[in-house]
């Protein structure tokens, strides 16, 4: 039996609650190379991928973690 992984993209708004970020600081990131832009799925609408929304907010844990001097 194989289990198949299905990625899932979430717009912005599911970001911004995830990350609490305000619209101009998701940008600010995006422009400084701190977050990956977005997908682009219609015309007009991006999505991120959550697995990779997910892999930063764990990132900047283990980051404070170290910083700290181990895991909480």
């Amino acid at each position: 039996m194989t289990q198949q992984f299905q990625e899932a993209l979430i717009r912005k708004r599911r970001v911004l609650a995830m990350t609490g970020w305000s619209n101009s600081t998701l940008y600010n990131r995006i422009a400084a190379g701190l977050f990956k832009p977005g997908v682009k799925v219609g015309p007009r609408m991006v999505a991120w991928p959550q697995s990779e929304v997910e892999a930063y907010i764990q990132a900047r844990i283990t980051e404070r973690n170290e910083k700290i001097g181990g895991a909480a």
